[in-house]
């Protein structure tokens, strides 16, 4: 027997759903990302600068060496505040979360990558339309 029928695991089968990225939940995350970076008084170009320095800090903490490809590209920073992303890259989310601190929209504090994936699919409690005017 799966996990997901399994009655330990999952109590009430009627609340289950799939878990995928909505255009609607990509457009919410998007909006947020975006006042993020605009209350910060970032460009998309600024926004990718600073995810580049994180990323290094992250590495030099750790003794790593750095690789050639860290950072956000502002194109990417665009593309997730227009909602144009269709498989959400856990990274470059995380990035974003940690560099730009966006509010969750239901707990007012900053918003923790796992949560943005729960907006990006309308994942109760994120689904409420309330949370999002």
């Amino acid at each position: 027997m799966s996990g997901l029928s399994n009655k330990a695991v999952v109590e009430n089968e009627k609340q289950l759903r799939p878990v995928r990225f909505t255009d609607k939940g990509r457009m919410r995350l998007g909006k947020i990302i975006r006042a993020a970076r605009e209350q910060k008084g970032w460009s998309t170009t600024e926004t990718e600068f600073k995810s580049k320095e994180y990323e290094m800090q992250v590495f030099t903490a750790m003794g790593e060496p750095i690789p050639k490809d860290i950072g956000i590209s502002g194109a990417t920073v665009s593309r997730y505040e227009r909602g144009k992303l269709d498989n959400l890259d856990w990274r470059s989310l995380s990035l974003l979360c940690f560099v730009l601190k966006p509010t969750d929209p239901l707990t007012g504090k900053a918003l923790e990558p796992a949560n943005a994936l729960y907006i990006a699919c309308e994942h109760p409690p994120y689904n409420d339309a309330k949370l999002y005017k």
